[in-house]
C-alpha cells in the first residue's frame, strides 16, 4: 500500500480494518506495536510502520449531534467531505475545512491540518472531546478542560488511537468565492494583513515565476460582498484551478456564486481527485508579522523554487493552545509548496528551511521536511510536556514508529 500520491510505500507486516471498536481494542491489546492510519494523505513516514497497522474504513460512520452543546460526535475514520454533507443535512456546519475534503477526521486532527482565515484556528481547534484506545486496549475519554487535553488533540498518533471525536459545530452558513487574478507577490507581501483579512477564508497562489504574479482566492460568508478589484488584481471571468493550466472542473464553484459552506471552503470537490495527484507537499509556518520578510527571503531562491514546483499556496491560521500544533500561541502564515514528484525536492526542501530558519518556522508534521528533533524542540514550546505525556500513556512505545522515534525518542529515553 502507498500513500495518496504514491511517494511513500508502507511497510506494514499486517494491516487490519476492524469493523467494531471492540475489535480494534483487541488488536491494540494483543500486539506489541500498532500504528493507526487515516486516509494516507501524508507525504512522509508519519503514518508508516513495519509492524501492525489499523485503518478505519470499516468502522461504523455514525454521527450524533447535540443542539444544546452545539457539538457533533463522529467516528474517527469518517472523511471531512462525508461529515460535511451529514452536518449540512442537519442544519449544522464546521468553522473551517481544509483544501481537500478527502482527508479523515482523525488523521487531519492528529497533524493540525488546517484551512485558512485570520480568525480561524486549524481543524483541531474544534475538538471538544476524544475517545481514545490506550495501549492495554482500554477506552479513555478526554474532554476540553481536562488536564493535558491540549496535548492529546494534536497527538501525532502517539497519545492513543482515536475512535470517536466530539467537534464544535455552528448553524449552517453560505459562502461565495471570488478569484482575483494577476496580483504580484510584491503587492501581496506589502499588503498581506489587509488581503488575508479580506474575507472569511483567503489563499494566495503563486508559482514564483518572475512574471505573472499570483491569484487571491477569497471566500466570503453570507452578508459580505466581494470588491470589484483588489489592488491591481481583477476578478476572474471563469472558474480557475490552483495549478496553472489544469481543468477547473474538480474545483469548488467560484464566480461569486453563493452556496453551502462545505461546497466552497475546500478548493476541491469530493468526487474528484484533488490537486495534481502526482506531487509532493511541504508546508512551513511563520509568525504572521514575519510573513512579508519571509516571502522576501524566498524571493532570493524563487527561480530554483519555480523549477520543481506546481504551485505555492499561502494561508493564514489563527493561534491556538494545542501543544504540538505549529500554530501554538502564534498567529501564523502557512507557506505551502506543492512540488512536482521529483527526487530533487527532498534536498531542496533543506534550502527552503535554511531560508526560513531565521523566522523560527515550524513544519507541517504530515508533509516533507528535514528539520532535526533538536530544531523542532527549539520552536515548539510544549514539546517536553508532550514527550512526558506520551511516556505516561505509552511507556512501551506501542504506538510509535521510526519517524516518531526519531522525533521524540531520545527525549523520551532521557526523561
Amino acid at each position: 500500500m502507498k500513500n495518496w500520491s504514491g511517494t511513500v510505500t508502507f511497510a506494514d507486516s499486517q494491516t487490519f480494518a476492524p469493523v467494531t471498536t471492540a475489535e480494534l481494542a483487541e488488536i491494540v491489546a494483543t500486539n506489541a506495536k500498532v500504528r493507526a492510519r487515516g486516509s494516507a494523505h501524508c507525504f512522509n513516514a508519519m503514518a508508516d510502520t513495519d509492524a501492525i497497522s489499523v485503518t478505519f474504513e470499516n468502522l461504523p460512520h455514525d454521527l450524533v449531534t447535540n443542539k444544546e452543546k452545539q457539538t457533533a460526535t463522529v467516528s474517527a475514520g469518517v472523511k471531512y467531505g462525508e461529515l460535511a454533507v451529514a452536518l449540512e443535512e442537519r442544519g449544522w456546519a464546521l468553522h473551517n475545512m481544509a483544501s481537500l475534503p478527502h482527508i479523515s477526521v482523525a488523521g487531519a486532527l492528529a497533524t493540525a491540518t488546517h484551512g485558512s482565515g485570520v480568525g480561524n484556528g486549524n481543524l483541531a481547534t474544534a475538538v471538544r472531546s476524544l475517545e481514545l484506545i490506550l495501549p492495554d486496549g482500554s477506552l479513555k475519554k478526554v474532554s476540553k478542560g481536562d488536564e493535558d487535553f491540549e496535548g492529546h488533540v494534536v497527538g501525532l498518533g502517539l497519545t492513543g488511537i482515536a475512535t470517536r471525536i466530539e467537534l464544535a459545530v455552528e448553524p449552517t452558513y453560505s459562502i461565495s468565492q471570488t478569484v482575483y487574478r494577476a496580483m504580484s507577490r510584491e503587492t501581496y507581501a506589502a499588503n498581506l494583513d489587509e488581503i488575508m483579512s479580506l474575507a472569511y477564508s483567503v489563499s494566495y497562489f503563486t508559482t514564483w515565476a518572475a512574471a505573472g504574479g499570483g491569484e487571491v482566492w477569497a471566500k466570503f460568508r453570507s452578508g459580505s460582498v466581494a470588491p470589484s478589484a483588489l489592488f491591481e488584481a481583477y476578478p476572474a471571468t471563469s472558474n480557475r484551478h490552483p495549478l496553472p493550466g489544469l481543468n477547473p472542473e474538480p474545483c469548488t464553484e467560484q464566480m461569486a456564486v453563493s452556496g453551502p459552506w462545505h461546497l466552497r471552503l475546500p478548493h476541491f470537490k469530493m468526487e474528484f481527485t484533488p490537486s495534481a495527484g502526482d506531487e509532493i507537499q511541504s508546508e512551513f509556518f511563520v509568525d504572521r508579522k514575519d510573513a512579508p520578510a519571509a516571502i522576501a527571503a524566498l524571493e532570493k531562491i524563487a527561480p530554483q523554487i519555480n523549477e520543481i514546483l506546481w504551485v505555492t499556496e499561502i494561508r493564514a491560521i489563527a493561534a491556538d493552545d494545542l501543544w504540538m500544533s505549529p500554530h501554538y500561541q502564534r498567529d501564523c502564515i502557512g507557506i505551502h509548496f506543492t512540488w512536482k514528484k521529483v527526487d530533487a525536492v527532498y534536498e531542496f526542501v533543506k534550502v527552503v528551511e535554511a531560508v526560513l530558519a531565521p523566522f523560527n518556522y515550524r513544519p507541517h508534521m504530515g508533509k516533507v521536511y528535514s528539520a532535526s528533533p533538536e530544531y523542532i524542540r527549539s520552536v515548539m514550546p510544549k514539546m517536553s510536556e508532550f514527550v512526558r505525556l506520551v511516556k505516561e500513556i505509552d511507556p512501551q512505545n506501542k504506538f510509535g514508529n521510526a519517524m516518531t522515534d526519531n522525533l521524540i525518542g531520545r527525549q523520551i529515553s532521557n526523561l
